[in-house]
């Protein structure tokens, strides 16, 4: 069986609604019937929004069910955090795109981070009523950091609910050098990753609700090569001694990273084997950022390196890992 934890979408009713109203999530200009372009980026790919070609896709590449959320720049991308109503909008776009997919399709909530005030309330309206597997959290909200303490009762919540966590990167302020040359998909979100875990680590987020089940895209950005280098911020004894890394946490930093999950959209085998070896199968689930080019769309990248693993190994990762994060919120037949 093969799940994808990664995926991206919107029901083309809200990407037409987009395109009509300004001000409301991406600037899509329409271009034509079903088509459409977003200034400086270029052509919005169909496959975003065309439910029929996504469905012939994963039928074709045998994907028994693919986790979807909305683009990550939309929830928050520095200068803007979403609304109350753009959340529950995303959210209803998110709720058709599965009950229309076939059993193929299940779906992740978007909390309402720009009223941390409601978040947790609004998520857990969010889940009765829609019936989502887990949840999507960006890297931040727009100029508030996750570990803020406004945020302490949406953790909660999460914990108590059981869901699973896909945290997304997205830009922030340390995107802002960084709008050449692609950097900041390419650089700046896997750094923003980084930022957030590490951030939700000092601050005890992780020691406060260690049941949270936290799955990091992009493997985890740049975490599993600065796993020591975080501990020596903990440990260093005298003149670069920083009490505020051990006054939250009772442990290394890098005992919490094995903790989390990580998914495979690393393009890079040698680095995929590396966070297999380093956290475990167990801790690795297979995921592609469809249908994003740079990303592993097709899983082209990872699908190779994991057919070399022993069988339980590969299991796991391909779906036994998903299934059991998703618990008993796992759709039937997956």
């Amino acid at each position: 069986m093969l799940i994808d934890v990664h995926a991206h979408g919107f029901s083309e009713e809200l990407v037409r609604r987009m395109a009509d109203t300004p001000g409301l999530g991406f600037p899509l200009q329409a271009t034509g019937p079903r088509s459409y372009h977003l200034p400086g980026y270029g052509t919005f790919d169909p496959l975003l929004y065309d439910l029929d070609a996504r469905l012939e896709s994963l039928k074709r590449r045998g994907v028994a069910l693919q986790l979807i959320s909305p683009s990550p720049s939309i929830i928050s991308n520095g200068a803007k955090v979403l609304s109350l109503e753009e959340t529950r909008l995303l959210n209803a776009s998110t709720a058709w795109m599965v009950a229309n997919g076939e059993g193929r399709i299940a779906g992740l909530a978007v909390p309402a981070l720009g009223d941390p005030a409601i978040a947790a309330d609004e998520l857990h309206r969010a889940v009765e009523q829609h019936g989502f597997s887990g949840v999507v959290l960006s890297t931040s909200a727009g100029p508030l950091t996750l570990d803020n303490p406004a945020f302490e009762p949406l953790f909660a919540v999460i914990e108590t609910l059981d869901l699973m966590i896909f945290m997304h990167s997205t830009s922030s302020a340390l995107s802002a050098t960084q709008t050449e040359y692609t950097l900041r998909t390419l650089v700046a979100w896997p750094t923003e990753t980084t930022v957030a875990v590490t951030r939700l680590i000092f601050a005890g987020v992780l020691e406060r609700h260690p049941r949270l089940k936290l799955v990091l895209s992009h493997g985890g950005g740049t975490l599993p090569a600065l796993a020591g280098r975080l501990d020596l911020g903990w440990s260093a004894p005298q003149y670069e001694a920083n009490p505020a890394c051990r006054a939250n946490i009772s442990r290394p930093p890098s005992t919490y990273l094995r903790s989390l999950y990580y998914d495979t959209v690393v393009a890079s085998p040698g680095l995929l084997e590396f966070i297999i070896r380093t956290y475990g199968p167990d801790h690795v689930l297979f995921g592609t950022d469809f249908p994003y080019e740079i990303g592993d769309a097709e899983g082209d990248l990872a699908l190779p390196m994991l057919a070399a693993l022993p069988d339980a190994d590969r299991e796991m990762i391909l779906s036994g890992n998903a299934l059991r994060l998703l618990g008993g919120r796992a759709p039937r037949g997956a």
